[in-house]
């Protein structure tokens, strides 16, 4: 474990830094709902990420295309967890995610878990993405990393296999 993911953590874990608006000057709000919900994977992407808060992204919903997506579906929520990134971080995140061609990135209205309302990027699959990739199941390992990323915050673990009926 680096010494960034200490540091992040204790600052997550203490609550240091948390929802003040001075904090957040220069910094960018990030969704995770993937696999960059386990902190390891992504400070390997953005290395100065700083652990936030959990969070519920309304109205939509999380799709399986062998890789995490949202949908926007009103009434539903998706459960993830907000980093603060610097530009150059961004930067980075968005050629790991394929951005413009494989993801889009646009700002949303995010729930902390104290209520508050929080403006935070977001990747979603471009159209051409999701129909290339759409009921294409999840790899196990990229599950297994998206579980211990949701176990880890906390949040509702949307990456537990369902069991089929027979």
């Amino acid at each position: 474990m680096n010494w960034i993911f200490r540091k992040a953590m204790q600052i997550y874990a203490h609550g240091k830094n948390r929802r003040k608006g001075t904090e957040m000057k220069g910094l960018y709000a990030y969704f995770a709902y993937g696999s960059n919900l386990l902190p390891e994977r992504l400070f390997q992407r953005c290395p100065t990420a700083v652990p936030y808060a959990p969070a519920i992204l309304p109205n939509y919903r999380l799709t399986e295309r062998l890789y995490a997506d949202v949908d926007y579906a009103p009434g539903e929520q998706v459960h993830g967890f907000v980093y603060l990134l610097r530009a150059h971080d961004v930067a980075r995140l968005d050629r790991y995610e394929g951005y413009p061609q494989i993801y889009r990135r646009y700002t949303v209205d995010v729930i902390l878990d104290d209520g508050t309302e929080l403006p935070a990027l977001i990747y979603e699959m471009t159209p051409k993405t999701k129909e290339i990739r759409n009921r294409l199941p999840y790899p196990e390992e990229y599950r297994k990393i998206c579980r211990e990323g949701a176990n880890l915050h906390r949040i509702k673990n949307h990456f537990i296999r369902k069991r089929r009926r027979k």
